[in-house]
C-alpha cells in the first residue's frame, strides 16, 4: 500500500508539468496570434503611410513640372485631371494646382519626367495589392524600395535638400556634412593641404 502512494507522488510532478505545459501552449497560441495580427496591421500601416507620403511628393513634383513646361508633362497630372483642373474620379487629383504655382518652377527634362512617371507608377494607390499573402507583401516591399530610390534621385536632380523625415518619420535629424566643410570625411578635400 505504501508503494502505490509513493508511485502516485512521483507521477504528480510529471502531471503538473504536463498540465502547465498544455495551458501555456494554448494561452501562448492565442496571445501569439493576437500580437502577430496587431504587429502586422501596424507594419502594414507604416508602409502604406510612407508610400502615401511619396505619392504626395510625386504629385506635387508632377504638378510643378506641368506648370513650368506644359510640353513635358507627367502622366499622372494628365490622367487624373481634366482640362478644367477637376478630377475625373472623385478620389483622385486632390492636389490643388494653385498651391504648386506658389512654388519655384522646375527645370524640366525628359529624364526628370521619366523618373517622375516611374515613381508615380510605383506608388499609385490604385495599383497596390491589398491582399495579405506573401507575394503581395513582397510586391509592396519591392515597390516601396524602388520608390524611395526614385524619390531620392528626383530630389537630387532638382537640387532639393534631402530630408530624412520625408522618407521615414522616425528618422533622427542629423546634420549631413557637405563636401569641403572641414569635417575630415572622405569626400572632404578642404582639409588637405596642397604640397609643392
Amino acid at each position: 500500500m505504501d508503494g502505490n502512494l509513493l508511485e502516485s507522488l512521483l507521477d504528480l510532478e510529471e502531471e503538473f508539468y504536463q498540465e502547465g505545459f498544455n495551458l501555456g501552449s494554448a494561452d501562448g497560441a492565442l496571445a501569439g496570434y493576437t500580437e502577430g495580427s496587431v504587429f502586422a496591421v501596424e507594419k502594414g500601416f507604416e508602409k502604406f503611410v510612407e508610400i502615401g507620403r511619396l505619392y504626395g511628393k510625386a504629385l506635387v513634383w508632377a504638378q510643378r513640372v506641368a506648370d513650368s513646361d506644359p510640353s513635358v508633362s507627367a502622366k499622372a497630372v494628365s490622367e487624373s485631371q481634366t482640362e478644367d483642373g477637376t478630377s475625373d474620379n472623385p478620389g483622385e487629383g486632390l492636389l490643388d494646382p494653385s498651391l504648386c504655382k506658389e512654388m519655384p518652377n522646375l527645370v524640366t527634362s525628359s529624364r526628370l519626367a521619366k523618373n517622375l512617371d516611374t515613381l508615380l507608377e510605383l506608388v499609385d494607390p490604385a495599383s497596390l495589392p491589398m491582399v495579405n499573402d506573401e507575394e503581395a507583401v513582397n510586391d509592396v516591399d519591392e515597390r516601396y524600395k524602388g520608390a524611395v530610390m526614385k524619390a531620392k534621385l528626383i530630389q537630387r536632380s532638382l537640387g532639393e535638400k534631402e530630408d530624412n523625415s520625408d522618407i521615414h518619420p522616425d528618422a533622427k535629424e542629423t546634420s549631413t556634412a557637405s563636401a569641403g566643410d572641414g569635417t575630415g570625411s572622405i569626400e572632404d578635400i578642404s582639409s588637405l593641404s596642397i604640397r609643392h
